[in-house]
This record gives structure tokens, C-alpha cells and sequence, in this order.
């Protein structure tokens, strides 16, 4: 569609340009025509001998001999019968009156397109030196002079005439269109250059150098050779060896024009393959590989960006040390506050658990109650921060083996029922019977499943339904959970298994914020993928596992008895 739209958008530019066209040279047909009607007015003005002479030329363009008129000199050529030079003239007089009449009508009907058109011939007017132009203007000086001093009196006049008309067309529209009409001149574009020459790179300088010079020392082999052929022809004409001579100096020229050209393809050749170098350690660099260097040699002109590519990747593993080093500094100092707090919060989970059983008032109990709850959720917190701690350092200690995944989440439904039937959702769990074996801890896997629920029951719109479904899917047991989530979730699925990010920005249920991450640190420290997918108010947890093929059990035969 988009294609249609092109080449529909190309016919109808092509189009419009050729009405501009049609109508800008109807514009100068009726100028011409006017300015030789005005001169040909002065000239029968001056000599009403004029008038014999345009009879005598349409009598030679009509072809019919008779009787003799006088032309401009006095001299006496036939002359058509009177009938047919009427007929004749109102022929070619109504039909100049015709054309000149299209012209009028094709430069009113396009003139939207001829106003185009015309700004399309001042742009490429602009483009020409001020230099050239006054020498075109110089010589068109010439030519009229020649047709001045050559020429018939017609030709004289009328060709004077088209001439002038055209110069000063041009001229005109060059000097109205075009603001910089003295200001483009070879001077300041010589100077651009050099201005533009100095802001490029050593690299950009070199090639630039070196295609001048092949250029130029083409050119010069070119002349040289022309030239020594000619004075060889010329001047020792007749002479012993004259023709080996002629014939030798374009055979150099030609010769050392081939060796130029094979030169400075052999230095772009080398120049590409240097650039191939440093192709290759931006490669291996995008991939990870921050220690990867290149070889070009410091006489290649890409040697400057080959060191400034090396101290970019000196200065992006530096930064990528740094930031590495700052991130687990951070994490320490999260594992290690979160150890010190877990003592003395450990020490208030048990003295209110001894105050619960004292004998209290029902206000001091209550508010005992109220500390109790809350020293729990932030023993949880704590808890929560120490082992997403340990997993992004690496330090948490996995006890791997094979289980059935399936088997593993029915059993965590079992223990949560409380916290699924007080959600007050419509859970659809669909886990087959069929044993599904993976290769994970089970303890860091049952947290997985317990904190996607909790996140289920925290954050799912009251009433909706939860889908968790066990499934196959290409050698991979994969645990999919879905829900609607009670809030408009206006992050993606990246952003949602951040540490300390919620789903509820507003912060109206309960949660750290850590549910998702810990349940994505231990599915990728067990050897699994965690994804989570938004999809509207739509929330999608897909975990996957490699299977593991069960280990068929070993036969063993009793002696048979002697």
C-alpha cells in the first residue's frame, strides 16, 4: 500500500513538473513573440520598406513565384498572385494568432505549476558561481555581437531579440529567487571547504587528501598525455621514431593512470579491512566481551579511533567495575543490617509472645496483639531482604533434586487453604496426575509457589477467577498463573519483578514489595525461567522448568535354588 502510494506521489511530481515546463516555455514563446512583434513595429516605423521585405520572405516560405516586389535593398523578387497572398497571410496570421493563443491559455492553466517549476530553475540557478554566470552573460554579449556583425538585418533583430529576452528572463528570476545572488561565488566556496577540511577527523582528512590527489594526478596524466601526443603529431612530424614517440607518451599516461587508480583502490582496501578490526571489537564488546582489543597497526588512518575505541572500553569496564563493586556493597550492607535486626526483633517476637499468655486487661491485650502482628510481618520483611541479599550475591545454598513439580504444588495449596479460601477467589488449579520430575530445592521452590499465591490472594479483583495450570510444553514443565489484578497495572512485567516494587502504587494492602523478586532470584538460582507478562488488567506468571527423565529401576534376579 505504502509502495502505491509512492509511485502514485512519483507520476503525479513527474506530472506537475512537465505542466511547469509546458507553461514556462509557452511564458517565453509569448514574451519572445512580443518583444519581436515591438521591435518589428520600430523597424516598419523606421523603413516602410520593412513591410515589402516580410512579404517577400512569406512569399519564399510559401513557394508560389509571380509577380516581383521590391525587398529592403531595392532589388525586386516575384511576388504571389494577390488572391493567394491573402489567403496566405490570414493562414499563417491565424495561425500564429492560434499558437500564441494555446501559449496564453497553457501559461494561465498551469500557472501554479510554472510558479513551481520556476522556483525548481532558480534553486538550480543558485547553485552556479556568480563567476560563471558573468562569464555566460559575456558570452552571450559575444554571440549577439557576432550575429551584429555577420548576420542579416532580420536575423540581426530577431535573434538579438530572442537572445536578450532569455538572458534577462533568467536574469531576473535568478536575482529575485536567489538572495545570495553575489554572496555564492567561487571564493567563499573555496573557503567553506577549507572550513569543513579542518573540522573533519584525521580520518576523514586522509581520505579526502587521497582522493584529490588520485584525481588530480589522473587529470594532469590525462593532459600531459594529450598534450605530448599532439606536440609528437605536430611538430616532429617526418621525423625518424616520430610514431613510436606519439604512440608512447599516451601508453605512460595510460600506464600511470592504471597504477594511480590501483593505488588508491589497494589504500581503501586497507582501510576497510582496519575497519573490519575495529567492526569486530565493537561485536565482541555489544556481546560482553569488555576485554576485547583491536590490532590496527598506527600507521593505518584508523589508528586514532582504534585508541579512542580502546580507552571507550577501558573507561566502560571501569565504570562497569565500579558500578559492580557499589551494587555489592549495597547488598552487603542490606545482608548485614537485616542480620543485626533479626536478633533484637527475635528478642520482641518472644517477650510479646510471653506478655500474650500473661493474665492482661482486654485493651493491654489488644494492643499486644496489634505488636505481636506487626513484629511478625516485619520479622517477615526482614527475612524477605536477607534472602533476596544472599541470592543476588550468589550466597544462597541450594539443596538440588529431582521432584515432582506437580506434587510440590498441590502440596503447597494444601498448607495455604486458609489464605485461599479467605482471598474469597474462584481458583481454577489444573495440575495433572502424571508425575512431572524437575531438577530444583524443593524448599526454594515451594516459596516460589507460596509467595505467587499470597501475590494472588493480596492483589486479584474480589470475585474474579485465578488460573493455575501445569503443563508441557517443549521439554519444559511450565507452571502458569493468571489473574486479574485488583488495580490498573501501569508498569511492565520487567519493572513489576524489581525488588521494593508493588502492583497497588497506592500502597493499600499489605506486601515488601519483594514477593516477585525472591520468587524470580530462586526459580533462576534453581536452574529455571521466570517471566511475567501484563496484558491490560491482566497479570500472567509463566515458571518453567527442564525436565528430568525419570531413572528406571534396577531389576534384581534371585539365585534360583540349587
Amino acid at each position: 500500500m505504502d509502495t502505491n502510494l509512492k509511485s502514485t506521489s512519483q507520476r503525479e511530481s513527474r506530472r506537475n513538473t512537465f505542466a511547469g515546463l509546458l507553461s514556462w516555455v509557452s511564458l517565453l514563446l509569448i514574451l519572445c513573440a512580443a518583444c519581436c512583434a515591438a521591435i518589428f513595429f520600430l523597424m516598419v516605423l523606421a523603413n516602410p520598406r520593412t513591410l515589402d521585405y516580410a512579404a517577400s520572405h512569406l512569399q519564399q516560405f510559401a513557394g508560389s513565384p509571380s509577380p516581383t516586389l521590391p525587398d529592403m535593398e531595392g532589388t525586386f523578387v516575384e511576388a504571389m498572385p494577390h488572391e493567394e497572398m491573402v489567403y496566405t497571410y490570414t493562414v499563417q496570421v491565424i495561425s500564429a494568432l492560434a499558437i500564441l493563443l494555446t501559449a496564453l491559455v497553457l501559461v494561465f492553466l498551469f500557472r501554479q505549476d510554472r510558479y513551481a517549476f520556476e522556483d525548481m530553475v532558480a534553486r538550480g540557478l543558485g547553485r552556479i558561481w556568480v563567476e560563471l554566470k558573468l562569464a555566460s552573460l559575456l558570452a552571450v554579449l559575444m554571440v549577439c555581437m557576432s550575429v551584429l556583425a555577420w548576420g542579416s538585418a532580420a536575423e540581426k533583430s530577431f535573434g538579438v531579440t530572442i537572445a536578450c529576452v532569455l538572458t534577462v528572463y533568467l536574469l531576473c528570476l535568478d536575482v529575485s529567487r536567489n538572495r545570495r545572488f553575489f554572496g555564492h561565488n567561487i571564493i567563499h566556496s573555496v573557503l567553506v571547504r577549507v572550513n569543513d577540511y579542518h573540522g573533519m577527523t584525521t580520518f576523514q582528512q586522509r581520505a579526502v587528501r587521497r582522493a584529490y590527489a588520485t584525481i588530480a594526478i589522473v587529470l594532469a596524466l590525462i593532459v600531459l598525455g594529450a598534450a605530448g601526443f599532439g606536440v609528437a603529431m605536430n611538430f616532429l612530424y617526418g621525423h625518424e621514431g616520430y610514431r613510436k614517440l606519439a604512440l608512447a607518451i599516451p601508453l605512460t599516461a595510460v600506464v600511470g593512470i592504471t597504477g594511480t587508480v590501483w593505488w588508491y583502490i589497494l589504500a581503501l582496501k586497507r582501510d576497510l579491512s582496519d575497519w573490519n578490526l575495529l567492526m569486530d571489537q565493537i561485536t565482541e564488546m555489544y556481546g560482553g566481551d569488555l576485554n576485547a582489543v583491536n590490532h590496527v597497526p598506527p600507521t593505518s588512518n584508523l589508528y586514532d579511533c582504534a585508541m579512542q575505541l580502546n580507552m571507550i572500553r577501558t573507561g566502560v569496564q571501569k565504570a562497569v567495575e565500579e558500578g559492580t563493586k557499589a551494587d555489592r556493597t549495597k547488598i552487603e550492607l542490606i545482608t548485614n543490617v537485616s542480620h543485626d535486626i533479626k536478633t533484637p526483633l527475635t528478642s520482641i517476637i518472644s517477650y510479646v509472645e510471653l506478655l500474650k499468655k500473661e493474665d492482661l486487661p482486654p485493651a493491654a491485650a489488644d494492643y499486644v496483639s496489634t505488636i505481636s502482628q506487626k513484629a511478625q510481618r516485619l520479622s517477615g520483611i526482614v527475612q524477605d531482604v536477607f534472602e533476596v541479599s544472599k541470592a543476588a550475591t550468589g550466597n544462597i545454598s541450594l539443596s538440588l533434586e529431582d521432584l515432582d513439580v506437580g506434587r510440590l504444588l498441590r502440596q503447597t495449596f494444601g498448607e495455604m487453604e486458609e489464605t485461599v479460601q479467605r482471598s474469597q477467589l474462584q481458583w481454577r488449579v489444573d495440575i495433572p496426575e502424571a508425575p512431572m520430575l524437575i531438577h530444583a530445592d524443593g524448599q526454594r521452590l515451594y516459596r516460589v509457589f507460596q509467595n505467587l499465591i499470597r501475590n494472588c490472594a493480596q492483589y486479584s479483583l474480589e470475585g474474579s477467577r485465578v488460573y493455575v495450570t501445569l503443563s508441557v510444553q517443549a521439554g519444559l514443565a511450565q507452571v502458569t498463573v493468571r489473574n486479574i489484578s485488583r488495580t490498573e497495572i501501569t508498569m511492565n512485567g520487567e519493572d513489576l519483578t524489581a525488588r521494593f516494587v508493588r502492583g497497588d502504587q497506592n500502597r493499600t494492602t499489605e506486601g515488601s514489595g519483594l514477593g516477585l523478586s525472591i520468587a524470580k532470584s530462586f526459580t533462576e538460582a534453581c536452574g529455571g525461567h521466570f517471566f511475567v507478562r501484563t496484558d491490560g488488567d491482566l497479570f500472567i506468571v509463566t515458571v518453567q522448568f527442564p525436565l528430568v527423565e525419570p531413572k528406571e529401576p534396577v531389576l534384581r534376579l534371585e539365585p534360583e535354588e540349587a
